[in-house]
């Protein structure tokens, strides 16, 4: 006999995705935390971003304001946009839940933990800060909107065009931080993985309820 209340496939493999990502972000934020300061390659790879586009390129900053409000908004209709066009409503829903999830994440991590920013006498740093370098705000914004679009189940080439872009604006918005002296490298990956785990816990989510709905319908 059938047991109808079994997870999907689909779902199995989303949630098994989530865990994958928590313990990889746990473990490089962990690094990043016991270190408490620059991991092996971080100076290496600023100083190599800012010898190729200066230390505070206009470019950068334009990115980063895209992760603060009000210009966020438009950053989470995008991205509801190229999810819906690759998951349906499911995909569109994602991100605002992903998003919220980022944010409270972002709040309750910055209250226990501490990392320090890039150090001036290490590397340039466009605006200094004493807030904690991780986790990553941006990261978390960036990871988790562009995250579901990433792991939204689909296929096709549309789905794979929408996948390759999605992956290109994480990657220029990591750049962005770390050539603007912003935070580490190692501390933009622990948050984008982060920000991915929250994106794939969120599709979990819409995906169930769209399970419910449609054992309803049935």
């Amino acid at each position: 006999m059938t047991i109808r209340s079994s997870l999907p496939k689909e779902s199995v493999e989303i949630m098994l995705r989530t865990v994958v990502l928590t313990l990889s972000a746990l473990v490089v934020g962990a690094a990043c935390l016991a270190v408490s300061g620059p991991l092996l390659g971080d100076v290496a790879v600023t100083t190599a971003l800012q010898s190729a586009f200066g230390p505070s390129p206009q470019w950068a900053e334009w990115v980063t304001d895209m992760a603060k409000p009000p210009l966020v908004v438009a950053t989470m209709s995008g991205g509801a946009g190229l999810a819906g066009l690759v998951a349906g409503w499911r995909g569109a829903v994602a991100i605002p839940l992903a998003f919220g999830l980022g944010w409270l994440l972002d709040k309750a991590l910055r209250a226990v933990i501490f990392a320090p920013r890039p150090a001036t006498e290490l590397v340039e740093v466009a605006s200094a800060s004493s807030s904690s370098g991780l986790p990553s705000t941006f990261g978390l914004v960036y990871g988790s909107i562009f995250g579901a679009v990433l792991l939204a189940t689909a296929n096709g080439k549309i789905a794979l065009a929408t996948r390759a872009f999605a992956v290109a604006l994480i990657i220029i918005g990591a750049a962005a931080r770390v050539v603007l002296g912003g935070h580490w490298a190692s501390q933009m990956l622990a948050s984008i993985l982060l920000g991915l785990a929250v994106a794939a816990a969120a599709l979990a989510m819409t995906n169930l309820i769209g399970r419910r709905e449609r054992a309803n319908v049935h």
